[in-house]
């Protein structure tokens, strides 16, 4: 009896703990975890965004030329898996559209971009794991670099584009941050803090960004597994915030760049097995606040999926 014991405690004990962690990663929000969906899948969804409002600093002002500006998103993450449940290199590339608007002499112009934008070559490492029964906490480190593959210098008939529709940034940057994930029964909480340091190229240099998000999810069935793995589903709402500082021209500060924003981003996720989910959320803005005048968001929404093929 005693020798029947130990293998059926530690069955249930890991059945525990990969139950506790059936919980999809969040929508907006990197996860700590690098196996599985939650971080060696591949990944793809598109993102929307509109931005109707003139903002100087955190006031909204009268927008008379009735700029207008939006914006489409569609990234394509590709993970490989270096080191089980420890290392996850990523290549993650975005195809873009980018539209303006304003009112100018009476007149309505419009000015537009799309294609391949700016290539990312990241690596997810994992150096914290804890797990106890129900429960488990993870810390990874995100860093990676930026490539500027996408076109930096597009024009059209009436001139250079302005560098918000560029596709590209010209420049070579480095990001990274720590990621912390915990999940308890159904309940998860993701963590985590990027910065972004900008080079210059062609004289003009991005402000450098800095990035804190925070998600909370709770799988809303079942609510007790009777069979796993099964289908599950989760709902997540996530608190977006970045900072980002002014941009510089061959050494002096631009105006009307560099912002603080702080977004409210409430979603749902459908998993319906180990290797594919669907996801979709909306990110609604809670407070904005620009240097000098500037467009502020709207709204913006993500639909998506990821796939884990290998």
């Amino acid at each position: 009896m005693q020798r029947g014991f130990i293998p059926k405690l530690t069955t249930t004990v890991l059945f525990s703990i990969v139950v506790a962690v059936a919980q999809g990663p969040p929508i907006n929000t990197n996860t700590a975890f690098v196996t599985g969906l939650n971080g060696s899948a591949i990944r793809t969804f598109g993102k929307a965004m509109q931005k109707t409002t003139l903002f100087s600093g955190a006031r909204v002002v009268s927008n008379s030329s009735e700029r207008a500006a939006s914006a489409f998103a569609f990234p394509v993450m590709i993970p490989f898996e270096v080191i089980p449940n420890k290392l996850v290199v990523i290549a993650a590339v975005p195809y873009l559209s980018k539209g303006m608007e304003l009112t100018k002499n009476g007149n309505r112009v419009s000015r537009d971009a799309s294609g391949w934008g700016d290539l990312k070559l990241l690596g997810k490492y994992q150096f914290y794991q804890r797990d106890t029964r129900r429960a488990t906490l993870r810390i990874t480190f995100l860093g990676g670099i930026k490539l500027p593959t996408g076109k930096a210098d597009a024009s059209d008939e009436m001139g250079p584009l302005p560098r918000p529709l560029q596709l590209g940034s010209g420049s070579f940057d480095v990001l990274g941050g720590p990621i912390v994930t915990y999940v308890r029964n159904r309940i998860g909480l993701n963590v985590e803090g990027s910065y972004r340091k900008n080079s210059q190229a062609e004289g003009y240099q991005f402000g450098d960004v800095w990035s804190a998000n925070l998600a909370m999810g709770y799988r809303i069935f079942p609510k007790v597994y009777k069979t796993y793995p099964s289908p599950y589903s989760s709902i997540f709402v996530e608190l977006l915030s970045e900072f980002s500082g002014k941009d510089r021209k061959e050494g002096l500060e631009q105006p009307n760049t560099g912002k603080k924003i702080l977004v409210l981003s409430p979603g749902v996720q459908f998993v319906f097995s180990r290797t594919f989910l669907l996801e979709a959320s909306l990110q609604l803005p809670l407070y904005q606040y620009f240097n000098g005048e500037q467009l502020g968001l709207d709204y913006s929404y993500t639909f998506g999926l990821r796939w884990l093929i290998f």
